[in-house]
């Protein structure tokens, strides 16, 4: 039988990244945790793709206008033009994850 997907949240990680660096100041890993965070939001801001090497890239893709519809009551709708984020995985992570 399969394990459950354990869900990890930014605080999660950053206690984990916390927990592996004793040498340094708590206080200066948790800005530079926050750094890189805000660091990468900030490129994709302005439409900067984000390669991180073997972990994956993410790009930001304009998605055009569209007619939909509805569910409730099956009337048509304009859906206005949006950015969305994609992420694609490279394939050492690709390959890590299915061995």
């Amino acid at each position: 039988m399969e394990s459950k997907i354990q869900k990890k949240n930014k605080s999660d990680l950053e206690k984990k990244f916390l927990a592996g660096e004793k040498d340094l100041n708590q206080k200066l890993n948790k800005e530079i945790f926050k750094s890189f965070f805000l660091t990468i939001i900030e490129a994709i801001k302005n439409n900067q793709d984000i390669e991180l090497r073997n972990f994956g890239t993410f790009k930001l893709k304009m998605m055009p206008g569209r007619i939909g519809s509805n569910p409730k009551n099956q009337k048509k709708i304009y859906i206005p033009k949006k950015n969305k984020l994609s992420f694609k995985i490279s394939k050492n992570l690709l390959k890590i994850i299915n061995e």
